[in-house]
């Protein structure tokens, strides 16, 4: 079977077509075949090789954190999951003619999505339930600030926020050219973040109660305005570090408001971790994905997936960018 890997060459790191052993799948797992994956922020760290797994090995770093395809193969204690079902996952090494996955990850693409919307979907729904709920531990009525929602994630993160009965959303962007998308998702107020940051505009919109929940995706760099406008026993969620991952904390401000910074990642949860992630999701989200489906920006041939990883690292896209594994 064929696959985009990350090859390292003098001159730095490049992607490469490669052919390597078909994966055959465990007694609980079950193999893919895969028709789209999509290009997310962290193969972008892949390739410069700072976004490691877990447990790096020897063998070649295989492109991608998701699949969605058709289940070609189910090993001999997988009930749930069966031959011919559309299913999508997160998946180390999703940009692969076939992966192999637990069963307890594999999710059934709605009837009425496609396969590229199950490949866009996928990683931003369990990151974004993960830490609005679980982290999070969001309410109905909560007030709720995403950092960073003009990117996929972020835009998944509002309409989730809002499915779940978020009585005030609050964005931040960098530019207001997702204002009317984000609107339309579901945000309150839109705020593009400038020198004078944000705090203050988020306090003024909360009355100065400040907000319950904040999904941050841009790290460092807002961690002293999260403090400032998050309310009493406020919960901080650091889903991602675009901006980098150092940040000034006021302990007095912390403890003052007895507030929760909690950081969640997938590299170091086990399966059975990331199994009671797609559990939650399915129990409190399955009946609205097909109100929940994500914005695609392009899909691409997989053979592409250099011109679009730089189209992602110069921030050219709005939704996300999908590449096809067909007539290839």
């Amino acid at each position: 079977m064929r696959a985009i890997v990350v090859d390292q060459k003098p001159g730095g790191s490049v992607l490469s077509m490669r052919d390597l052993s078909s994966p055959e799948p465990g007694p609980h797992q079950v193999k893919i075949r895969v028709r789209n994956a999509s290009v997310n922020r962290a193969d972008l760290g892949q390739r410069a090789g700072t976004h490691q797994p877990a447990s790096p090995g020897s063998a070649p770093v295989v492109v991608g954190l998701d699949a969605a395809g058709d289940v070609v193969t189910v090993g001999s204690e997988v009930t749930r999951v069966h031959v011919g079902d559309r299913v999508m996952a997160i998946v180390s090494g999703g940009l692969s003619e076939e992966v192999v996955v637990d069963a307890a990850l594999v999710i059934p693409i709605p009837p009425a999505w496609t396969y590229a919307e199950g490949a866009a979907a996928i990683l931003g729904l369990m990151t974004e339930h993960n830490a609005l709920r679980t982290a999070g531990e969001l309410e109905p009525g909560d007030t709720v600030l995403v950092h960073a929602a003009a990117s996929t994630v972020g835009l998944q993160c509002v309409q989730l926020a809002k499915y779940l009965g978020a009585g005030l959303i609050i964005a931040t962007v960098r530019t207001d050219r997702a204002t009317d998308l984000l609107r339309s998702s579901g945000a309150d107020h839109v705020i593009e973040v400038g020198e004078a940051g944000f705090a203050d505009r988020v306090l003024e919109l909360t009355d100065g109660r400040g907000v319950d929940v904040i999904v941050d995706h841009v790290g460092g760099p807002y961690l002293a305005e999260n403090i400032r406008c998050a309310a009493l026993l406020g919960r901080i969620v650091g889903v991602g570090r675009l901006g980098g991952a150092h940040g000034d904390l006021d302990l007095e401000a912390l403890a003052f408001k007895r507030i929760s910074i909690i950081g969640v990642t997938f590299r170091t949860r086990d399966a059975a971790e990331k199994a009671a992630i797609v559990a939650a999701l399915l129990s409190d989200v399955e009946p609205a994905f097909e109100a929940l489906r994500p914005s695609i920006d392009r899909i691409l041939p997989w053979t592409e997936v250099q011109q679009a990883q730089d189209l992602m690292a110069a921030n050219s896209h709005l939704g996300k960018i999908v590449l096809s594994l067909l007539n290839t």
